[in-house]
Order: C-alpha cells, then structure tokens, then sequence
C-alpha cells in the first residue's frame, strides 16, 4: 500500500510536472507567436519597401543624392541658402563711410533697376500649364529673326464634347502680330495683323484645319528677345515663348591641315618688376614648344627689351595694372584657345597643353586648369545667394561639382588657380575688370559666374618658382594706387556686383 506521505509527494510531483508542461507550451506557443510576427514584419517591410521602389519615379542619379542627403541635410541646405552675413564674413559695405552710404545705396539700386530691365526677358517668366487643358501648343523652339514671319505648329484644339460653335483666341504680348496664310470657309477670322486674332467656326475640323495656317510676324526689332503667346479656349488658357533672334555667324579658327597646336594655343602673361622670373618662363616654354607664340604685357620701369621671334612683348604704363594687363595680352590672341601663366612659373615635362586642348576640344567648356608647382589641383565651390536691398552673399565653399562625362580626371568647378587654357572669345567676353590693378583673383570668377563652364583636370602641372623683390612687394600690397586698394576693390564689388558679403566655408 502506498502511504498517505508518498501520495501527497506524489501528487505533489504530478502537479509540478503539469505546470511545467504548461509553462513550457506557454512559451513555445509564445515563441512561435514571436516568429511569426518577425517573419510577418519582414516580409512587409520587404513588401513595403519593394512597392515603393518600383512606385518610385526618382532616376538612378537622383535617388543617390537622396540617399546621400538625408531629410536633415536637405533642410540645413534650404537654411544655407539664405544670404547671412552674420557669419565669419568680409563685409564689403564697411569699406563706405556711413555719411555716404546711404546715398550710394540709392544710386546702386537705381542702376540694378536699370540693369534688371536691360537683360530679363520674357523667357524668364515663371508658367503653368493648368491640368487637362484641351489646346495643343508648341512648347519651345518656335525662333523668328527680327521682322520675319514663321508659323506656329502644332496649334490644335482637342473637345470630345459636341458643341455648336467652337471658338479660340491667341494673343501676343509684346513683340508681334498674328495672322493667317490663308481663311478656309466655314470659319471666321478676325484680328488678322494684329496682336489678337481670334478663330470661330461650326466645326472643329475645319477650326483645327485653320489653325494650322497661323503665322506670327515679328515687328518690334530686337537682336535676342522673348514674346508670349497666349491661347485661350471657353476658360482655358495656354502660353507659350516665340523667340526673337538675330541669326549669327559662327566664329571658326583654322587649325591647319596638321592641326599643329601652335595654330590652335597662344601663351599669355603679365609681367612686372620680374624679368628675370618671366625670361625663365619664356626659356622654359622654348624647350617644350619652341614655335609657340608668347604674349607678355609688361608695365615695368625701366623696361628691358623681352621681343624675339615668337615672341610678342606689350608695354603699358608704369605700374598699370593686373588685369589691365591680362585685357591687353588677351585682346593680341588671334588661335581659339590661351592658356594664361603667372610670370614666375616654369614649364616642365608635365607641363602638357595637349591634354587641356583635348578636353576643351570634345567638352562645352570654356575654361580648364592644372596644378601649380607642389600643390594638389585647386577647386572650389562658389555661388550667390540672393539677399535684400544691400546686395547678395558670395559664398565659397569647399569641394567640386562632379566629373567631366568623358573625362573623370576633371572636376566641374567655378573657380580654379592662376594656370589654366581658356577658349578666347568667352574669356575676352568676361574680361577682367583694371580695377584689380595690384591683386585679384576671385573677382574674374565672379564675373565669369554663370558665363563660363570651367573645370580642374589633374595630369597637367607647372612649376611655380615665388620670386618678389622690395619694389615688386611694395606695389603687389597695394602701393602705388591713390587711397586703400582694399577699400577700392570692396566698394567696387558692393556696387557693381552687389554683393553685400563674402562668406567662406
């Protein structure tokens, strides 16, 4: 028999075993309950994120600078693109007194209303094509020279409602008139050689038929200009840009049946107080292309004779200027190309303007340089944030604007160093202001902003052999000039580039 001890044990043990069995079905049931759910999570958060990628419109391109810039960043950039002088900035404006500074606030925004009205076009005008509008119109490339006709294509009326009457109407704003080849019957015309010319018939066909007869005819003359066109149907209104362009002539140069690169590149500097650093360039230059032409524009005293074969030697006014000099060596370039040297640089085997002449050859830009002496090749960023009544940022920051397609040794940049080959006709067009008669570098850059497409291409490098003197010293801080040329040169940029700051980052 099984005592009343061993069966209270027993039970006891029973029911131990019972509760263990069910936290142990508890917690495999939990577990598969947790599996479940991770295996269910996963697979809808892979759902998710498959769905949204292929929903997604972004291109390859644009979603990686999504994933480089997150929500954060994009914000700091909107911030960042507000003008602040409030950080670590030159102000320009500090170089006026403050009993004139006022006044030639006025005259600054008087000529920028001036400037403004000289060179925005209707082309620059914000439009919207409203959602389901039944006109087709052309949307760009519609080009008339001054006092010609051309016909607009593609006007078109589309109504899948049945009406008894179908009427449109197109004006023009400020250029032009409107008129028609030709009236088919059935339709009314009225406005002919006008700026509003309306179109009303029974039928659409034959309303559509009309439409294609439409000219338009340039009467205002302008040598590069934008009217709009606006075409209007029941409530729904359309507008598109007819441009107004002299056609021109194309500026070709003639590189030779050998294409021989002393046809194709002239060398240019500006020399003072140096002669021994730029003789070294001229020898240098010989080793290496010994029938290239060299321009020197010179306004040393006293004057040491620098003309040979090759070799062309302009001399200014004592202590005429930096890029006064630059105007005058530039303006003597009759090849496509010029690469522009400091006068105490030295060619050397790497010193290859092969390389620059490909890439400005088969690339649209304008403008490519290389490394100087030991340095790393130079590149930055620059830009202008718009700002209030007192002028706009200048900002400079750190870092490029990608690779040159074709050419991933190049970096697209706005501002590069003093050694660089550049096409001659969109450099002489910039220019270089003589107001930066002792130092300047970032002020050509400004100017070029937005005129010029430059690039930084590693593989071409010149030696940079520093040489100054007493005389040369003083005048390269500034000497010689009548009043602060730190002063001049900041007024200067306050009003004719109304920059109010420049900011480095």
């Amino acid at each position: 028999m099984i005592d009343a001890k061993t069966s209270v044990n027993t039970k006891e043990e029973f029911r131990f075993k019972m509760a263990a069995s069910r936290r142990f079905v508890f917690g495999a049931a939990f577990a598969m309950c947790l599996l479940v759910a991770t295996l269910t999570g996963i697979v809808s958060y892979t759902y998710v994120k498959k769905n949204v990628e292929m929903k997604t419109s972004y291109s390859q391109p644009v979603r990686h600078l999504l994933q480089k810039q997150p929500i954060q960043q994009l914000n700091d950039q909107v911030a960042d693109s507000r003008c602040n002088c409030s950080k670590r900035a030159l102000v320009f404006a500090n170089a006026i007194s403050k009993g004139e500074k006022e006044e030639m606030l006025q005259r600054k925004k008087q000529e920028l209303r001036k400037y403004r009205l000289r060179t925005e076009s209707a082309a620059d005008m914000l439009l919207f094509a409203n959602g389901s509008v039944p006109l087709s119109y052309p949307t760009q490339g519609v080009t008339v020279v001054p006092e010609g006709v051309i016909e607009i294509p593609g006007l078109k009326l589309v109504d899948n409602v049945e009406n008894k009457e179908y009427q449109v109407q197109l004006n023009t704003s400020q250029y032009g008139v409107l008129d028609v080849t030709l009236t088919l019957p059935d339709v009314q015309v009225d406005g002919r050689r006008t700026t509003s010319l309306s179109m009303r018939s029974s039928s659409l066909d034959l309303l559509n038929r009309q439409l294609q007869t439409v000219v338009y005819v340039n009467t205002v003359y302008d040598i590069d200009a934008t009217d709009l066109v606006h075409f209007s149907y029941l409530d729904y209104q359309a507008t598109f840009p007819i441009h107004i362009r002299v056609r021109k002539s194309p500026r070709l140069y003639d590189p030779g049946k050998d294409n021989d690169i002393n046809n194709k590149v002239t060398i240019i500097t500006k020399t003072f107080l140096r002669y021994p650093s730029v003789r070294a360039l001229i020898n240098s230059t010989r080793m290496f292309y010994p029938n290239i032409r060299v321009i020197i524009a010179d306004d040393s005293r006293p004057v040491e004779d620098l003309q040979a074969e090759n070799t062309d030697h302009y001399v200014m006014p004592f202590g005429a200027g930096w890029f006064g000099g630059r105007n005058l060596a530039l303006s003597q370039v009759t090849t496509p190309y010029f690469l522009w040297v400091d006068d105490d640089y030295v060619f050397t085997k790497e010193t290859k303007l092969e390389n620059f002449v490909e890439v400005l050859d088969n690339t649209n830009l304008d403008l490519v340089s290389g490394s100087v002496g030991n340095r790393k090749l130079m590149y930055s960023k620059l830009s202008i944030l718009p700002g209030d009544e007192h002028g706009d940022c200048l900002v400079q920051g750190r870092g490029h604007y990608g690779r040159v397609p074709g050419y991933p040794h190049c970096y697209l940049t706005p501002k590069v160093t003093n050694f660089y080959l550049g096409r001659t006709d969109a450099v002489r067009a910039v220019g270089f202001d003589p107001t930066y008669s002792r130092y300047g570098h970032t002020e050509f850059f400004v100017d070029a902003m937005g005129r010029l497409r430059m690039a930084a291409c590693e593989g071409v490098r010149i030696d940079h052999r520093q040489t100054r003197n007493k005389e040369f010293n003083k005048f390269r801080r500034g000497g010689g000039v009548s009043g602060s040329y730190r002063n001049i040169i900041m007024r200067r940029q306050y009003f004719k580039d109304n920059l109010k700051c420049w900011i480095k980052s």
